[in-house]
């Protein structure tokens, strides 16, 4: 993390919360708008160029459960700043309470959830798929915790399952260099995100939800090592 990119960010921090607390009146939708816009200026002030790939993978009339690896405090004004959809994430119960963020995250219709016990990983999953099933899109990060780096961490097959139970449209994402605000010295500029192609219920229903879940971690593994400057 980057004290001089910290102190470029604070003059934003009193308007976001400001923002954040004028939209808990909005509709997720217009707080999605909102957010990413927020999203797009954020990287901008710390400095970051975003390199996006595949956008037209994104099937723009279906109702999409995205796919993503996870590799930084970053990640989600990526997607936000880059997705041709608007979406709502789900994250663990302790982003919540985190400062502006956590009002945000509630804003948009993001689903917390404690990930420790058995309950709360039932109702995030009856949940996502009750939301998906309404034509909400919604993005997982199915390694569970952040990898701060380019070598992933096993996908949990589980969070897969409200894709199956709600017949969405699956669309992989792989992020690139987003865990470099992160490491104290990077000096890396140029981020990645790039969009697989869609994987529809008719190509997956018939899947172990295990083999499902290695062949998107295989593809976002494989994507992940063509970093954004060897474009």
């Amino acid at each position: 993390m980057r004290i001089t990119q910290i102190v470029k960010a604070l003059p934003f921090l009193p308007a976001s919360w400001i923002s954040s607390k004028i939209y808990q009146n909005k509709t997720q939708e217009e707080s999605q708008i909102r957010l990413e816009k927020w999203s797009t200026l954020i990287l901008k002030v710390l400095g970051y160029r975003l390199q996006v790939q595949g956008v037209e993978n994104v099937p723009m009339q279906e109702t999409i459960y995205f796919v993503s690896n996870h590799q930084g405090t970053l990640d989600p004004a990526l997607i936000l700043a880059s997705s041709p959809v608007h979406l709502a994430f789900i994250s663990k119960k302790e982003n919540e309470t985190m400062p502006i963020f956590g009002r945000w995250a509630c804003n948009i219709g993001t689903i917390h959830f404690d990930r420790e016990s058995r309950e709360g990983n039932v109702h995030m999953l009856r949940e996502a798929a009750r939301e998906l099933k309404q034509g909400k899109n919604l993005l997982v990060f199915p390694e569970g915790t952040r990898s701060m780096g380019d070598t992933m961490h096993d996908f949990k097959a589980g969070a897969l399952l409200p894709a199956y139970l709600s017949k969405a449209t699956i669309v992989p994402i792989a992020l690139k260099k987003s865990y470099s605000f992160d490491i104290k010295g990077d000096k890396t500029k140029q981020l990645g995100i790039e969009y697989g192609k869609p994987i529809r219920p008719e190509e997956y229903k018939k899947m172990d939800q295990e083999d499902l879940a290695q062949q998107l971690h295989d593809w976002i593994q494989s994507r992940i090592e063509i970093s954004p400057e060897d474009k």
